[in-house]
């Protein structure tokens, strides 16, 4: 009773009470730290050393260099690893539902002599048939147990269940933050990562030391976690590197020159994972790339019912905003561009994921230099994505100005660096977030929303002018396009259309109607006496 009266007294009665509170429950989302669904992984202190710390085995008669990754399906799992000496090439393997029926699979190793001054045998073990949603725990060695490296765990990708994957490009041991990505993967359940080439900066350097040390960094990420890539300029020299490392589905081991591509479904995504080195330092193999391409795309069109969502993986990008006007990028004749933009187009593809840049860019939905949409309901064109940040610490890239008014975010490497999580919903949701690598904090957001996904037929130019028809008529007069960076302030349309931002409009608004149910007497009061003073006021009161 005593509560109650106090209650009444001061707010007004219960409800009053019940708005208040409320109020301050809308608030607390406003700090990440007390909104749990904000962002479920802890915020990370960069000054804890220890926490960014990866320290890989030391013990040189183990396996070492242990990383994952998909054979032709999501339910096939293909396993590699080097060890110093020549040894047997045998995974154990169980399901976490029935720990005693380990299973054991033999593989294939190779001497790869071209690591002059690295670790030569290496192992490589494919596992097939496995059950969705399932977590498997498996080692790999030898026949002797004692050197056997410890057990690793996997799980086994959903069909249909909404998936988030890990997309970053040209990362190396130098990178910065490499440490906090290990960690990332392991704090979130993603069901890939995809590397858009470079990797290690280089493979083969200094004897294949460098490609040792980097496959030994990220073991605790690529054991547990599929790890998915495709090769940058950096990966294809002579010294063959990245075809024995690393292993491609469906295809031979090592792989071939004619093998660098290849395309998986998983959810409800159709990835094509290609290399873009075909059209500068292997056009001998173009062409059959070029048809396996369209022929892969005729048939993932063909099932877009069960795959609707079609999302390219490549190293060179075919748009960028980097000062470097030498860039293939920056080129009115962009390679890429003049190779790739009208197959994109003609099956449809919605993203196209790259690096080789060290920056972070998003554009709106381009095609033929031109955004055809400052928006991402359901777009006519493909959204490109460069997440080469990480390379940071090799090449910077400077950005004084946008490549264009395709351009919708850009975020320069020199700021910080940055990496991506992809998720797909369902079939008409694809959200996608650019983080920053050293402490998690958001960069941009992007939600795409298509309804009628297929082929882009012809898409043409519709962009409303910001200055309505009179400024159509100054365009017209003037002869300016939407080329010329005049749209590029109208970004804020989509980069701050989140979540916190409702949430706050939400919180002010009701603290106005709190203020005035609070003081709703004073302010009635008040405005009587305002009223009283004029007699016609008064009049119409009463």
């Amino acid at each position: 009773m005593v509560m109650k009266s106090v209650t009444e007294m001061k707010f007004g009665g219960p409800a009053s009470l019940l708005h208040l509170m409320t109020v301050f429950f809308l608030l607390s989302c406003l700090s990440p730290d007390l909104c749990a669904h904000a962002d479920p992984v802890r915020k990370v202190d960069s000054r804890d050393s220890a926490y960014f710390q990866v320290k890989p085995a030391t013990d040189v008669t183990l396996p070492r260099q242990i990383h994952i990754a998909f054979g032709i399906e999501p339910t096939d799992m293909t396993i590699l690893w080097a060890t110093e000496m020549p040894d047997q090439s045998i995974v154990q393997y169980y399901p976490q539902n029935q720990p005693g029926s380990t299973a054991t699979v033999d593989g294939k190793s190779v001497t790869f002599d071209n690591n002059t001054d690295g670790w030569k045998h290496l192992h490589r073990v494919a596992i097939h048939d496995l059950t969705p949603g399932i977590l498997y725990f498996y080692s790999v060695g030898g026949g002797i147990q004692s050197l056997r490296s410890k057990f690793f765990s996997f799980r086994v990708p959903f069909k249909y269940e909404p998936h988030t994957y890990m997309v970053f490009g040209d990362l190396g041991t130098r990178s910065a933050n490499l440490q906090f990505l290990v960690h990332e993967s392991r704090a979130r359940n993603y069901s890939a990562i995809f590397h858009v080439g470079d990797i290690a900066y280089d493979l083969g350097r200094d004897g294949g030391k460098v490609g040792d040390k980097f496959l030994n960094l990220i073991q605790l990420m690529s054991a547990n976690t599929p790890y998915m890539t495709v090769p940058g300029d950096h990966d294809l020299f002579q010294d063959d590197q990245y075809r024995y490392r690393f292993s491609n589905p469906n295809a031979d081991w090592p792989m071939q020159m004619d093998q660098l591509w290849y395309s998986i479904d998983m959810g409800k995504t159709h990835f094509v994972c290609i290399s873009t080195e075909i059209f500068f330092t292997d056009k001998g193999n173009e062409e059959r790339f070029m048809k396996w391409l369209q022929h892969d795309l005729t048939k993932a069109n063909d099932n877009r019912s069960n795959f609707p969502w079609v999302v390219v993986m490549a190293h060179r990008p075919m748009y960028c905003s980097v000062d470097d006007t030498r860039e293939d990028c920056r080129k009115p004749d962009s390679v890429v561009r003049q190779s790739l933009e009208s197959v994109y187009s003609q099956f449809g593809v919605d993203v196209v994921f790259s690096g080789h840049n060290h920056m972070y860019e998003r554009t709106w939905p381009t095609y033929q230099n031109k955004a055809v949409a400052l928006n991402y309901i359901n777009p006519l064109a493909p959204v490109h994505i460069i997440v080469g940040s990480l390379g940071n610490q090799y090449l910077t890239e400077y950005i004084s100005k946008s490549g264009g008014g395709w351009s919708a975010f850009t975020k320069s490497a020199m700021e910080m660096e940055i990496y991506g999580r992809l998720t797909v919903y369902n079939y008409t949701h694809l959200n996608w977030e650019a983080r920053s690598a050293m402490d998690n904090s958001l960069v941009d957001k992007m939600l795409i929303i298509q309804r009628v996904h297929g082929p882009f037929l012809n898409p043409q130019v519709n962009i409303p002018d910001p200055l309505g028809e009179a400024g159509k008529a100054w365009r017209n007069k003037n002869g300016a396009t939407e080329d010329d960076g005049s749209l590029i302030n109208l970004n804020f349309f989509v980069v701050y259309d989140d979540y916190n931002t409702r949430v706050t409009v939400l919180c002010f608004t009701s603290i106005i109607l709190l203020i005035g149910v609070c003081l709703r007497k004073k302010i009635i009061n008040f405005l009587r006496f305002c009223c009283l003073k004029n007699d016609k006021c008064n009049n119409n009161i009463t």
